[in-house]
């Protein structure tokens, strides 16, 4: 009875690590629909801090959005998250991708960023998430 349990308790665990590792991955899709909320930004009003320049490309014979992110503000950032909108020819979200750019972000920096996406007719990027990155200070008594 015991080697059963504990061949259970292996098997749930393999299946939460595969489920955790699939929700870390980039470029996750969102899938909007009936039962679903579509995702917004959590931060309105980026756009004061960050410019997006991007272009749907194919890579590997798959469709992309790549493009850069500048920070236009006095501070670095870092776990940045880009929110890709697929919109139909109507401009209704048809699929929507959460990915994670890699690297921190200096003030005044760019940085470069990829996303798989779903074939449409247009895409629209956004800033969906960020973190500002507080500086130690040393202070002496």
């Amino acid at each position: 009875m015991h080697m059963m349990a504990m061949r259970h308790l292996r098997r749930a665990g393999g299946l939460a690590l595969g489920v955790l590792l699939l929700a870390m991955a980039p470029g996750v899709a969102a899938p909007v629909g009936a039962a679903t909320r579509e995702l917004q930004t959590l931060l309105p009003g980026w756009e004061r801090f960050f410019s997006v320049t991007w272009s749907a490309s194919q890579h590997r014979g798959r469709p992309e959005v790549d493009g850069y992110i500048r920070n236009r503000s006095p501070y670095t950032v870092s776990n940045v998250r880009v929110l890709v909108d697929s919109l139909d020819d109507a401009g209704q979200i048809v699929d929507q991708r959460l990915s994670w750019v890699a690297g921190s972000l200096g003030a005044d920096g760019r940085i470069y960023f990829e996303v798989p996406v779903s074939p449409a007719p247009r895409y629209r990027v956004s800033i969906y998430s960020y973190d500002r990155i507080e500086a130690a200070s040393l202070m002496t008594p």
